[in-house]
């Protein structure tokens, strides 16, 4: 099978779905892009899933719906029916828009969404909430890896593992309980991955 990803994380999106019994399902992919290139959900389409992408900037593609994702649209994104999977890469507000998706009642039973790597293991930072945000390629955007486990925790997951540094996988609290194999050690080091914000823009510190 093609590996449409960026880093391999593909392999393991597919192998967690697996082991927990979803061969097939729908899922939401928020940052889609063009829906093939980079993508975390294109190989599991491939197999028969249905889904919902959307992204600011499809690049033209029939497959990604274009909408500008903040807390006012998001709500109407989300299926009435269940997503068993999110893909969640926005380059900004991704920590806020993961907590309206919980707040909606949506739980899937796997989320992957990229984190930033730039803070301390335990340091819970979020960009602040910027409906009109867009990212210019420096380092100010997103959410801490603390963050997103905080989060998950509140709304009933586990970080169950994090991939090259910056895809956080959160595995729904009952399959976790499930598989606990899934459940692996959290490997992380600090690293930059972009050019330092020029404008040294704030962070909130979560509480």
């Amino acid at each position: 099978m093609k590996d449409y990803s960026q880093n391999g994380e593909q392999a393991h999106i597919l192998h967690y779905l697996d082991t927990i019994g979803l061969t097939t399902g729908h899922l939401v992919d928020l940052g889609a892009g063009d829906g093939y290139t980079m993508s975390n959900s294109r190989a599991l389409l491939d197999r028969g899933w249905t889904g919902d992408l959307y992204d600011g900037d499809p690049k033209g593609s029939q497959d990604v719906r274009k909408a500008w994702i903040d807390r006012d649209t998001v709500r109407g994104l989300m299926p009435t029916q269940v997503v068993d999977f999110l893909n969640l890469d926005i380059d900004g507000n991704d920590f806020h828009i993961l907590k309206e998706i919980f707040e909606h009642g949506v739980r899937p039973a796997l989320i992957v969404c990229e984190i930033n790597p730039i803070f301390e293991r335990y340091a819970p930072v979020t960009m602040p909430y910027n409906a009109s945000h867009q990212w210019d390629g420096t380092d100010y955007y997103g959410m801490s890896l603390c963050a997103a486990e905080r989060l998950g925790d509140r709304y009933g997951y586990t970080l169950a593992y994090l991939h090259a540094g910056i895809n956080a996988f959160l595995l729904r609290n009952d399959h976790a309980k499930a598989y606990p194999e899934l459940v692996r050690s959290i490997e992380y080091r600090i690293k930059q991955d972009h050019r330092r914000d020029p404008h040294d823009r704030p962070w909130t510190t979560l509480r």
